[in-house]
This record gives C-alpha cells, sequence and structure tokens, in this order.
C-alpha cells in the first residue's frame, strides 16, 4: 500500500497550524506523508512587519525556522517555489520536481490590491511579506541619510516625507513606528525631527473599521497627534508618481516614500488556477473548506486563511486574521483527518476573540471581550504573541522573541522602555564571582571543622535560637522550659561567638588538627569573610516542625549534603563554571538558611550578589566560556530537546 500525500503549500499562519494538527493525528501511522512547501525556509510573523519596517525590533524577529517548528515531528519541509498546478493529476509543479499530492491544503495568503490606481503598483512601497519589511527598513533609513546631505528646502521635504495609505490595521501600526523611528532616525543623521512629515492617508472616514468602538479609534487618532501623525480622511489617492502622489481633490504631495496597505487580493497564482473567485479575489469555499471549479467540489482540495472566502449564513464572512486563518487551517487538517479515516467532515465555526492593534512601541488598543487601551492594551498584545509563539515554537520562541522586544530592543522602543535591555561587560562581574565563590568555599570548609560531617548540629541550634521546646503540649511546655531555653540559647549563642572569634583569628587551628588542607585553603578559613551577628529572624514554626519531625532521623547526612554543596557552589563560581546553577543553588540554599534562623545580615548579601550572577557571569574569564557554547549544541541535537523546543537559540 503505498503511502497517502498530503501536501500543504504555504508556512503561514495557516499552513504551520494545518501541519500540527495533521502530525498529531497521524504521528504513529506510517501510511500518511505530510510535506509542507514554502519559497522560505520560515515562517514570517506577518503582524510583526511594521516592527522591522519601523527599526524597532531587527530582522530575525519575524522569522521561524520551518524546520525548527518541525523537529522531530512527521512533516517534511520543502523548500521550492511552485509554478504550476495540475489539479486533475493531482500534481504542483516547479521548476525543479514535480509533487503528488492526494490531499492538498493551500495556504499561500494574498499580495497587495492597488485597485487599479494609477502608477500605485510601479511607485509604492508595500509591506506584506519579509522582504518588503527589508527593503521598507533599509529604504526609511537612506532617506534620512541623503535629508542629512541635502540643502535644497524641497528636496530635503520631499525626503523627509513619508505617507502611508490605508487606515486599517497594518497601515495604523506602520504608521506608528515611523511615529517613533523618526527620533532616533534624526538624531542619527543630525536632522531636525520638527523637518519630518508623517502622513496616514484613508479613503474613508473613518479608520480601524474592525474596531466596533468610535472611543477606541478617537484614542488612536490622540495618539497619532502625540507622535506628530496627520491623519487626513476622506482622501483617496488617484495617482501615484515617483516623487509624489495626487489626491482626490488635485492637491499633489511631494515624497519618495509612500507605503501602500490599502488592500489586499488573492495571489497572482492561485487566482489564475481556476477556482470559483469569490469577494476580493479570493477563492470561494464551503463549510468544510474546500473550494469548486465551475461549481464542483473539489474534496482533496482545501483553500485556508487569507486566500479563502467564506461566507456562512447568519454570520460576517471570515476576516483576514491570524485567529481565522488558523482555525481554517485546523478545520481543513481535521477534514483531511476524518476522510482518511472514513468518517463525516467537520464545519467550519468562526470563534474570534478580538482585535488589537498597536500605534508604536508603547500604546495599543485592544477589544478581547472588555476593551482597554494604553499600556494595559500593549501587555495584552504582547500576551497574545508569546501565546501564539509558545504553540508554534514552544519555550525556545518565546525567549527568542522576548530577547527581540524586551532586553535586545534599542532606543527604549518597548513598551516597558529601555530598563530591560540594558547590558554591561560581564567581565564587570568577576571580582563580584570571585569573592562570592570565595566566600561559599569558607562557608562549608568552616563547617567540616565545626563538626557537621559527623554529629547533628542544625536543628538544636535552631531550638535554642527560637526558644522552641520539642515536649509537652506548645503552650505550657514552652512556658515551662522558659529558663531552660534561655539558658540553651544563651549557651549557643556563646558557642557560635567562640565559633565566630575562631574563625576569625587562630580559630582554623580545629580545622588543621581535623586533615591537612592546602596553605590557601587554611588562609580562607583563617580570614572567614563573615561573622555571626544577630539572627535575620526566627526559624517560624512550620520550618521547626518540619525539622523536628522530620528531619532528625537524616540531620547528618544533610548536613553533609549542605557542606558539599556549599563548596561545590564556591568552586564552580570561582572557576566560572555553570555560574546559571551555582547562582541559583546560592539563592536557594542563603533563602532556606534564613528560615532555619541560622542566618545574620552576610546571608542577604550572598543572595543579592547571586541574582547579579545569575546571566553570563561565567562567560568572560571562566569556564562557561568554553563549556556551555559545546553543551548547548550537544544539547540542542537530542530529538526529544528539538520536538519540545527545550534549547535557545540565543543567550548571553
Amino acid at each position: 500500500m503505498s503511502k497517502k500525500q498530503v501536501l500543504i503549500l504555504g508556512g503561514s499562519y495557516a499552513g504551520v497550524k494545518a501541519a500540527k494538527t495533521l502530525h498529531k493525528a497521524f504521528k504513529n501511522d506510517e501510511n500518511v506523508e505530510i510535506t509542507v512547501i514554502d519559497r522560505h525556509n520560515f515562517h514570517t510573523l506577518m503582524t510583526e512587519l511594521h516592527e522591522v519596517a519601523g527599526h524597532r525590533t531587527e530582522p530575525d524577529s519575524i522569522k521561524i525556522d520551518l524546520k525548527k517548528i518541525f523537529a522531530g515531528r512527521k512533516v517534511n519541509v520543502v523548500v521550492d517555489d511552485i509554478k504550476e498546478f495540475d489539479l486533475k493529476n493531482q500534481n504542483l509543479k516547479s521548476a525543479k520536481k514535480v509533487y503528488h499530492y492526494d490531499y492538498l491544503i493551500m495556504g499561500t495568503g494574498n499580495e497587495p490590491n492597488f485597485f487599479g490606481i494609477e502608477g500605485a503598483e510601479e511607485n509604492s512601497h508595500t509591506l506584506w511579506s519579509y522582504e518588503d519589511a527589508i527593503k521598507l527598513r533599509e529604504h526609511i533609513e537612506n532617506m534620512f541619510a541623503k535629508a542629512s546631505c541635502e540643502t535644497d528646502p524641497a528636496e530635503r521635504k520631499k525626503l523627509l516625507t513619508f505617507a502611508v495609505c490605508g487606515g486599517g490595521f497594518t497601515g495604523v501600526e506602520m504608521v506608528g513606528e515611523l511615529g517613533e523611528a523618526k527620533y532616533h532616525l534624526a538624531k542619527k543623521y543630525g536632522v531636525d525631527v520638527k523637518e519630518v512629515t508623517i502622513l496616514n492617508i484613508e479613503a474613508m472616514d473613518r479608520i480601524l473599521n474592525m474596531l466596533e468602538s468610535d472611543s477606541q479609534v478617537q484614542k488612536v487618532e490622540k495618539r497619532y497627534k502625540k507622535l506628530g501623525i496627520k491623519l487626513l480622511k476622506n482622501t483617496p489617492i488617484i495617482k501615484i508618481d515617483e516623487d509624489s502622489f495626487t489626491v482626490k481633490d488635485g492637491t499633489k504631495i511631494p515624497t519618495y516614500t509612500l507605503i501602500w496597505t490599502a488592500g489586499i487580493k488573492n495571489t497572482g497564482l492561485v487566482s489564475s488556477i481556476g477556482l470559483d473567485i469569490g469577494r476580493c479575489d479570493r477563492v470561494s469555499v464551503n463549510e468544510f473548506m474546500q473550494p469548486s471549479m465551475d461549481g464542483k467540489t473539489l474534496g482533496n482540495v482545501f483553500i485556508v486563511g487569507d486566500s479563502a472566502c467564506y461566507i456562512p449564513e447568519d454570520e460576517q464572512p471570515m476576516p483576514q486574521i491570524v485567529e481565522a486563518a488558523e482555525q481554517s487551517a485546523h478545520t481543513a487538517a481535521e477534514n483531511v483527518i476524518a476522510q482518511l479515516k472514513g468518517k463525516d467532515l467537520h464545519p467550519h465555526k468562526q470563534n474570534y476573540h478580538g482585535f488589537m492593534v498597536s500605534v508604536g512601541s508603547r500604546y495599543a488598543v485592544a477589544d478581547v471581550g472588555f476593551k482597554s487601551s494604553g499600556w494595559i492594551a500593549m501587555f495584552i498584545k504582547h500576551m497574545v504573541n508569546i501565546y501564539y509563539q509558545f504553540m508554534v515554537g514552544g519555550l525556545r520562541q518565546v525567549w527568542n522573541y522576548a530577547g527581540h522586544e524586551f532586553f535586545h530592543i534599542k532606543n527604549k522602543r518597548s513598551f516597558v522602555g529601555g530598563h530591560f535591555s540594558k547590558s554591561s561587560k560581564n567581565f564587570w562581574k568577576l571580582p563580584l564571582r570571585l569573592w562570592l565563590g570565595y566566600m561559599w568555599l569558607v562557608e562549608g570548609v568552616v563547617k567540616i571543622s565545626e563538626g557537621w560531617l559527623t554529629s547533628p548540629k542544625v536543628i538544636a541550634t535552631m531550638n535554642a535560637i527560637a526558644g522552641y521546646s520539642t515536649g509537652g503540649d506548645g503552650g505550657s511546655a514552652a512556658s515551662g522550659a522558659a529558663a531552660e531555653t534561655t539558658t540553651a540559647a544563651s549557651g549557643a549563642a556563646a558557642e557560635a561567638t567562640t565559633a565566630a572569634s575562631g574563625a576569625g583569628g587562630g580559630g582554623g587551628e580545629a580545622v588543621a588538627d581535623a586533615f591537612d588542607i592546602p596553605g590557601i585553603i587554611q588562609w580562607a578559613v583563617d580570614h572567614k569573610p563573615s561573622g555571626y551577628g544577630a539572627s535575620l529572624m526566627d526559624a517560624p514554626q512550620f520550618m521547626l516542625d518540619i525539622m523536628n519531625n522530620w528531619m532528625t532521623p537524616v540531620e547528618v547526612p544533610v548536613q553533609i549534603i549542605m557542606v558539599f554543596a556549599e563548596i561545590l557552589i564556591g568552586l564552580c563560581l570561582i572557576a566560572g563554571l555553570f555560574t546559571f546553577i551555582s547562582s541559583a543553588a546560592s539563592i536557594a540554599i542563603g533563602i532556606g538558611i534564613i528560615f532555619t534562623g541560622m542566618a545574620d545580615s552576610t546571608m542577604i548579601w550572598y543572595i543579592t550578589a547571586a541574582f547579579a550572577l545569575l546571566q553570563g557571569s561565567g562567560s568572560a574569564f571562566g569556564l562557561d566560556y568554553y563549556v556551555m557554547p559545546l553543551l548547548k549544541s550537544l544539547w540542542s541535537k537530542i530529538r526529544i530537546v528539538k520536538k519540545s523546543y527545550l534549547y535557545f537559540d540565543y543567550s548571553e
């Protein structure tokens, strides 16, 4: 029996969703082969194109490697450009190869619709692909660079005028990015920011028609004013030249930069293959996402995402948004599964959770069951993005997103400003790392001298400091043993003082008597960097109960583990090896010691220093510089790790 071939054309939002759904159904079925074909080897985050074009994030932020998305999964990724469709013989053809299919899911997306406006296609910039975003990014900066050298006022104004045609989500988000980008680009090229003109041109009397609330639209317009953006409504463009555009009333606006976001249509290739076409040049589909040709349904072909025109009864047409793309892809994939398993088809159901649109990096409006604006709406937008990227690429992709949006952001263009993106060279942490390592090493060595490896020490000391009695009922026992407790506590304090005195002066002889140690360690013990001050806090009751009721039988083994943990942490920090784990362990152990009631204020210093050393402190003059890249490389090649996305692409 030959394998059933399921082809998914397009690694878009819809294509990725369809492939993941099919993988779950057929991951253990050797009779089904799933293949994703795309012109690129990456999935493009179309909703983030404006961030790259507007110089907020770097180009890599809008790409997710398709092979990494489907690593360890039963999905083949093929990079090829399909040029011809042979639906009769169930073949797709490129310049290099012919791909046969039994079932085809097409999610090829759309392309800009210029509505026949003179010069629009030839002279405007578009924002509908990764390549568009890169070209526009370079063009915008080039305009500032040229303006910095231009002395003619008219030419300079033309260079520094940026217009966005279209008041939908893409247009509003793009113009918002320009409103912020002008400040740092003007500073970079020595241009007066007051010379920069930014326009949003809308043919209708309202922008953001997808939003129901007029008040939210008004908030966007108010944000425009704050960013110095001029909104021209009821201003259709009738002609676009290389260095200007003309609006309906005859006004001619000189500029080299008109960004066209006024509409989209199906790709020319898909529109030309003979499928029945609906609104906006999109392929008409039924409730199962199946297209038709000359009125006849194609049962083994499915059109999903922006390519599909689905108009259910008593409902709004399927919108061109990410959520609709994913839901339609899920429907198509479920129907492929149903056909392969001989089950009934699943009709498509629309269930959208709202809309969000950002105006720059710090402001947004959102309607997700409740309406919000400003910082809160921007936070919601980031959380939705994080959720999507986690579902697509797991922890790995969430880390990448956080890096691009918060940790490596430039010019403070994040909704939390630049607070998370400030960084310093790791070699400045070297003295702190060595000192904290030295402190932990000495803590462990001194505990050996005090007999922690051979006799119980912790529980009795905790009880003495806290005035805790282990016999009788709580209240009367504590009351009746007050004198005894005071004596014990005094004795413990005296013993501690003696120990501290010995460690701080010549008391290191106890260690020397116990066993021979190298001279440098003996010196460290003789110069112990922490003392015995007042306890930060008494051990809480639950900790005393745990220690007295559960830990007494294993007190010495636990002490041994603690001693060697402290020594190991110290050695690792000094050597710069596994510094993240060592620093995290420092924090955990430090907090644990505080809860025993046996820590003085020095322990706060241990913990705060460990927080400062968490990231990258071993990458400068430490073994992590050599060890971690090798371990990360080996780790990321493990099949279950790749499949679960349990690795980071980038790290300090």
